[in-house]
């Protein structure tokens, strides 16, 4: 059963309103604007980065953080939300306090990269090679790089310290995470696009009783649905996890809801900005905001190419081609 329980409902239920009253999208609609710290504490005084911590295992698990990130998906949030959930399962006594409390943002980087997410903000850094996450020492000065999600990132070289332990299950949060906020966004850009659909007429008719309108846009709807199906089922594993086959399974569930996720968004974004024609790449207009953040999530570094390994490994077509 992937329906989520009682108290995963009311986690959502929190979070939507928390959105919703502080006016989240219109955030989502700036660019090159300093990162909202003051709103990232005040969503993280909901407690909402609990559920990944090791050690409070009450919070909810793997689930909740799936429940959590679709909603903020729903309204674009701005912020690492992977790569906090991913910093906490690694990080430990105050500097996990405060990467849960919102006073210490994560830049999630891969290895050998000089772009540095949300690299002129971040006060942790934290470096993917493969299987292994590394503690990074802060750059001395990160340049700024604008990104087309209307973020500000940064350029530099980081210097990797020693690996750090749970790498294996942060990157599996980090991967839940991410599916799931990418689908939450994705399905607010569908329902959108959706109710232009039913509402803009040519030759008479609603653009939604086109077939050529009406069929991609079911194609988005059931994408996203086994995306956010292989999402939930990741996080139901992780939490059930008692043994390395367990642990695995959470492994290539979590990878394949990563690049599901990924490419069913992308695939909506596409489909969606051709039923809205040109008002749906203005800035000013009903859904670029979403659209490009899904861009920009789905590009955010370390990327896809360690689940497609993983996922390539278990039917034997691994390793270097020949």
């Amino acid at each position: 059963d992937l329906a989520y329980d009682e108290d995963q409902e009311a986690i959502r239920s929190a979070v939507d309103r928390f959105c919703t009253q502080h006016a989240v999208e219109d955030q989502a609609r700036l660019s090159g604007q300093a990162f909202p710290r003051t709103l990232w504490r005040q969503l993280a005084e909901l407690g909402v980065f609990y559920p990944a911590a090791p050690e409070h295992p009450e919070a909810g698990g793997a689930l909740a953080v799936c429940a959590i990130s679709e909603t903020l998906g729903q309204h674009v949030f701005p912020g690492p939300i992977a790569a906090t959930y991913c910093a906490i399962q690694v990080l430990h006594g105050d500097a996990a306090s405060a990467v849960m409390d919102g006073h210490a943002l994560v830049s999630l980087s891969s290895a050998g990269s000089t772009l540095l997410p949300w690299g002129t903000e971040a006060d942790l850094f934290l470096v993917v090679d493969g299987d292994t996450i590394a503690r990074g020492e802060t750059p001395d000065a990160a340049e700024p790089i604008a990104t087309l999600g209307g973020e500000t990132w940064g350029r530099a070289r980081l210097k990797p310290d020693a690996t750090l332990p749970a790498s294996a299950c942060a990157l599996i949060i980090a991967n839940i995470a991410t599916a799931a906020y990418l689908t939450g966004a994705a399905w607010q850009l569908l329902r959108a696009t959706s109710n232009h659909a039913a509402t803009r007429k040519q030759f008479g008719k609603s653009l939604g009783e086109f077939q050529a309108v009406a069929h991609p846009l079911a194609d988005c709807a059931i994408g996203l649905t086994a995306a956010q199906t292989l999402a939930r089922a990741a996080a139901c594993s992780f939490d059930d996890r008692a043994t390395d086959s367990a642990l695995q399974q959470a492994r290539s569930l979590a990878a394949a809801a990563a690049l599901s996720a990924r490419r069913a968004s992308l695939g909506t974004a596409f489909a969606c900005h051709q039923v809205f024609a040109g008002i749906g790449i203005t800035l000013e207009g009903p859904v670029y905001h979403v659209s490009r953040r899904i861009r920009q999530v789905a590009s955010t570094p370390p990327g896809g190419g360690r689940e497609r390994d993983i996922l390539l490994n278990e039917i034997g077509l691994g390793g270097e081609a020949p």
